[in-house]
Order: C-alpha cells, then sequence, then structure tokens
C-alpha cells in the first residue's frame, strides 16, 4: 500500500515543471474541434480519439490542468477546460512538438502548454475584467510559479464577430486593447503574440481578417489559417488542418521569438 501511495504522488506531480510557457486561448479552433463527429446511434458529439503523429504525447511537453496542475499533455488539450462542448484535436500539441525538436539540443527544455480558450466566444467576452480574461490571467500566472518563462500567447478567435457589422468594425481596437491589458497586467510589455487570421464565420469575415492581418503592435505576428481544410459545418478546421496550423504557428514563433 505504501508503495502504491508513493507512485500516485508521482504521477500526480510533474518531476520537472515547465520552464517554456505558451498559452492557448481564442475560442473552438483553438481549443480544437479536429475529430469530433456525430455518433447517430446515440446522438452525441465524441471524439474519434484519432491521434496524428505529430499531436503525439511526450514527457517533456506538459500542459496545465484545469485545477492547476502540471501534467503530461496530450490530445484533447481543452477537455478540462472548454467543457461545454466535445473537445478534439486542436493546433497545440502538433506546435508544442515542432518546438520541442527545433530545441532538443536542450536537455533541459520542457515545454508548458495553458489552455485557455473557449468555444463560441467573442473579443468583447475577453475584455479585461471578464470572467475569461480573469481566468487567462489566473492560469497565466500560475503557470509561471514553477519558475519559468512566458514565451508566447498563441491566439485563435473572431468567428464570433463577423456576424454584426458593429463587432466585425471594433474588432481590431478590441484585439489591440486585449493585447496591451495582457502585457500590463503580467508585467510583460513584450510578450510575444502569435495570432491566427479566421478561415471561416461568414458573415464579415473579411472585416475582421483585415483587422487581424493589419494589427500593428510590436512581437505580434499572424499565421493565416485561410485555404486550410474545414469540417463539413464549414466553421471548424479537420484534423489535418489542425496540425498545418500547429506547424505554422511553430514556424512563426521559432523564425520570430526564438
Amino acid at each position: 500500500m505504501e508503495g502504491g501511495s508513493t507512485t500516485s504522488g508521482e504521477e500526480i506531480q510533474s518531476p520537472t515543471p515547465p520552464n517554456q510557457i505558451f498559452i492557448l486561448s481564442g475560442q473552438s479552433n483553438m481549443a480544437g474541434r479536429g475529430g469530433v463527429v456525430k455518433d447517430h446511434h446515440h446522438n452525441r458529439w465524441i471524439w474519434d480519439q484519432i491521434v496524428p503523429p505529430e499531436c503525439t504525447p511526450d514527457p517533456s511537453i506538459l500542459r496545465l490542468s484545469a485545477d492547476l496542475r502540471w501534467e503530461e499533455a496530450r490530445e484533447p488539450l481543452h477537455v478540462d477546460i472548454d467543457t461545454g462542448k466535445v473537445c478534439g484535436v486542436g493546433p497545440g500539441m502538433a506546435f508544442a512538438n515542432a518546438v520541442r525538436k527545433r530545441l532538443e539540443t536542450d536537455s533541459a527544455a520542457v515545454i508548458g502548454l495553458v489552455p485557455c480558450a473557449s468555444g463560441g466566444t467573442a473579443i468583447k467576452e475577453w475584455a479585461r475584467g471578464t470572467h475569461l480574461y480573469n481566468t487567462m490571467l489566473k492560469r497565466t500566472e500560475e503557470s509561471r510559479k514553477c519558475g519559468g518563462e512566458i514565451k508566447a500567447v498563441l491566439w485563435y478567435q473572431g468567428e464570433s464577430d463577423v456576424l454584426n457589422i458593429h463587432d466585425a468594425e471594433s474588432y481590431g481596437t478590441n484585439m489591440d486593447r486585449l493585447i496591451k491589458n495582457l502585457r500590463h497586467d503580467l508585467g510583460l510589455p513584450s510578450l510575444p503574440i502569435i495570432q491566427v487570421a479566421i478561415a471561416s464565420g461568414g458573415g464579415y469575415i473579411d472585416k475582421v481578417r483585415e483587422a487581424q492581418l493589419g494589427l500593428k503592435l510590436s512581437n505580434v505576428v499572424c499565421v493565416d489559417a485561410k485555404g486550410l481544410p474545414l469540417k463539413p459545418d464549414h466553421l471548424h478546421l479537420t484534423t489535418e488542418a489542425q496540425v498545418q496550423l500547429g506547424l505554422s504557428l511553430a514556424q512563426a514563433y521559432l523564425s520570430n521569438f526564438c
């Protein structure tokens, strides 16, 4: 019994805390819907549990769970974070594995992923003082208590802002404010932000994309998701697309900030 108790304790604690931390935030395409399919027999949505090679777990890639514990990261990364819907494959694991491979000469490198995304949310729901903003801030602050460094925020959001002309036209201003507030509140004025220009949503999508691609702030880069394969709902990225996006995000990070 004593031995079993010790093993349980070792499983709960991460032996090596992360020293390179990345925040994953936004809405459903960051949370991941890759491989989420309809189970018509039981009339429910399920994840097909297919994990591409680019998204396989690795002991040097951790995630911060909903109860603020570091654990080995595996798909779906947002399973206990974006609990309103079924989560599947997102871009986070492909991103982390690609970064890990580039840093493999550094044997001490441990990557920490902090999932914060929430499906179906508009950017105004991420304004300073809101529940989503406060939760992201809390999780980010908690993640660096282990001594790790926040390397970047990966942001994929905007599909919920395309339906209303006012929301679409004010997107750029709201995103600019969000970045400045987050940097100020974390005390990281040069915090790298890698945002994704949305690939779906209809409505006034062009105005939102224009704001995303045209944002002029230091240490902010944009990866364009346009053209990536979409699921039959014409809104969410397929598993294949999420892998491609994760690799593109990694390339953007390694090229601009590493």
